[in-house]
């Protein structure tokens, strides 16, 4: 079993520690009551601004396309966890915005997130989670292509 675990390429291993991390996150939400967890949330609530975010400007943060925004927006605000507001210096223009049901779902997203990964320092080690997020917080670079 050990060598077949040394063949697996970098994007697997990657592919399952996602998996890993997915599982835990989604069984500590569900704990929370949180239990259906949109998982393109990711796209806008990392991005959410105290005094409002454009869309189009999610998309341009999260590296996806405005169409892509627009739907996990409706999505959230469907689900009440945002709510879209007239921009004040472009009455055209749409802010986004957390509501109270959004907030207390971030911090719930929050907790959860740290303790995955503190079950996860318990597991291999501090210094390994450290070296982790090191590398994956380094800049990689263009992709190939």
């Amino acid at each position: 079993m050990e060598a077949d675990r040394e063949k697996l390429n970098l994007g697997r291993l990657f592919l399952n520690a996602f998996r890993w991390l997915d599982a835990g996150f989604c069984a500590l939400m569900n704990e929370k009551g949180w239990p259906d967890v949109p998982k393109t949330n990711s796209l806008v609530f990392p991005h959410l601004l105290e005094g409002g975010i454009r869309p189009a400007e999610i998309a341009r943060r999260a590296g996806v396309s405005r169409q892509a925004v627009h739907q996990v927006l409706a999505d959230l605000k469907e689900r009440g966890l945002v709510e879209l507001r007239a921009d004040p210096l472009d009455r055209r223009a749409k802010l986004v915005f957390p509501t109270p049901l959004g907030l207390e779902f971030d911090r719930a997203v929050g907790d959860s997130a740290e303790r995955v990964e503190k079950v996860l320092a318990d597991r291999i080690g501090e210094d390994r989670v450290t070296a982790l997020r090191e590398s994956l917080e380094a800049d990689w670079g263009r992709p190939l292509g």
